[in-house]
């Protein structure tokens, strides 16, 4: 048993299916002007059921057979809707038969068609929503059978959201006021699941304007739906990793810049002290008494000078991937013993104190940079205690992980610089900072050190009550 209308008029198809080409405007012409030259003015009455025969009889009594059809070509476009007619009604010589069709003959073959189409959910609706007619591809797509569906409202096809907002009605009424609808969005099937659907909804008036019902195709674009949003995310991460690396390149640009400043910056002033000091010592100016003082300051500054260049260096290794880990067994403890024997003498207005409960301090990494991280804490303390004091070091094994804490008597730190510390160029902007020498390089070095060796280091501080920084390391296997 086939749905169809009675003698649907040509006006009413050529309002509802938009041609994609110009043979299929030819077809739909041809198509239009044979049911409008038999059926004349047109009142759309209510679908009925009929069967379904494989001959229409013609005005001369002879029948048309319609060759069975197992591929359908699009004819016609209304929005993004578009209908398949089987190709082989869309020939001239099947379109001539049409123009000897009987009026009722032409509308039972139309009605036919709609109801055979698979890749389109057609079907009509009353004024109120309800639904009253089904074809087989509404019943593929959503998955309902005509039973099941004939009489209830559309809604039930739209998302639970949706359908609680009055999202349907709405369509309708956009529908009745400018004539028709049309959308992409998700639908539910019968089994809960959802498809992207392309929805176009056509209100039908008769010749008075009355509204008699709507019109409602919808096509399954999920798989589309799907390469789009699939391109479209391709896109996106396309996008952003272009935006990254331009601001990356954007970075490393003020990286350089602020490191050529820093480095002319902060290597001129001991180099020029260094020199002047050379050229006393060279022509006699300095007397004899007074030589071993300057010779244990041209060692500090000596020292402060390879400090700077070893972060400079060290940074760039970063930048550009270069930061090669030389692992290896020792104990933690003689880094720390050897640091100290190095700054004690460069810094004689500071007492270093270390508290060493003797237990081996076993990691496994490498040396040098580990050091480096140890240097870099007790040059910052002695940098931040410029009216001297005390600078405890203490040590502890904690089975798992080793600790290191250096803990000065200096300036301190509020707490709303505190997340600045271990960021690159990190200098923290007080007034008690602005003579204070350094780079900002040093507790961002040794932050990345510490965790390229599965470490941390942290840091607590109050202004005035000087700073206590901690280094873990695992312990060695």
């Amino acid at each position: 048993m086939t749905m169809i209308a009675p003698n649907p008029p040509g006006s009413w198809l050529r309002s509802w299916v938009r041609a994609l080409t110009p043979p299929a405007e030819a077809a739909i012409a041809t198509m239009s002007k044979a049911v409008s030259d038999r059926t004349g003015p047109f009142s759309p009455g209510p679908l009925h059921v009929c069967a379904s025969v494989p001959a229409y009889p013609t005005k001369t009594g002879s029948n048309l057979h319609l060759p069975s059809c197992s591929r359908s070509a699009p004819v016609g476009r209304h929005g993004r809707f578009a209908l398949n007619l089987p190709s082989c009604l869309r020939s001239d010589s099947v379109l001539r038969k049409v123009n000897t069709l009987e009026p009722k003959t032409v509308g039972d073959q139309f009605a036919l068609l709609v109801s055979s189409v698979v890749d389109y959910a057609i079907f009509m609706l009353d004024p109120t929503g309800r639904i009253v007619t089904w074809n087989d591809g509404a019943q593929r797509i959503k998955g309902y059978t005509a039973d099941e569906v004939i009489g209830r409202h559309f809604s039930l096809f739209y998302p639970p959201e949706e359908a609680r907002s009055r999202k349907p009605d709405w369509e309708l009424e956009v529908a009745k006021r400018e004539g028709h609808y049309t959308e992409e969005g998700w639908r539910l099937r019968k089994d809960g699941t959802r498809f992207w659907a392309s929805v176009v909804i056509t209100a039908l008036r008769d010749q008075t304007g009355r509204l008699r019902g709507f019109g409602k195709v919808t096509r399954d674009l999920t798989e589309r739906h799907e390469q789009e949003e699939a391109r479209n995310a391709a896109r996106d991460r396309e996008e952003a990793r272009l935006r990254a690396h331009a601001d990356r390149m954007a970075e490393l640009e003020r990286t350089k810049a602020q490191f050529l400043n820093l480095a002319s910056h902060e290597l001129r002033g001991p180099l020029t002290l260094i020199r002047g000091y050379n050229s006393m010592l060279q022509d006699g100016s300095i007397p004899a008494g007074q030589v071993p003082a300057v010779a244990r300051l041209l060692e500090t500054k000596l020292a402060h000078v390879d400090l700077l260049v070893e972060q400079m260096l060290e940074t760039a290794r970063l930048e550009h991937d270069a930061f090669d880990l030389f692992r290896q067994r020792f104990d933690l403890g003689d880094v720390v013993q050897e640091q100290l024997d190095i700054f004690r003498p460069l810094s004689p207005d500071h007492q270093f104190m270390l508290d060493d409960d003797g237990t081996p301090l076993i990691v496994e990494g490498d040396r040098a940079r580990i050091a480096t991280i140890i240097a870099n804490l007790f040059d910052n303390a002695i940098k931040y205690s410029p009216a001297g004091g005390e600078i405890w070091c203490t040590t502890r094994n904690q089975g798992s992980q080793i600790s290191v804490i250096v803990r000065d008597q200096g300036l301190g730190i509020a707490a709303e610089h505190m997340p600045r510390l271990f960021t690159r160029f990190g200098r923290l902007p007080t007034e008690e900072n602005v003579t204070i020498h350094g780079t900002g390089l040093g507790l961002f070095l040794c932050k990345e050190i510490a965790t390229r060796h599965g470490g941390d280091i942290t840091a607590k501080s109050e202004p005035g009550a000087g700073s206590e920084f901690t280094l873990i390391l695992p312990t060695a296997p």
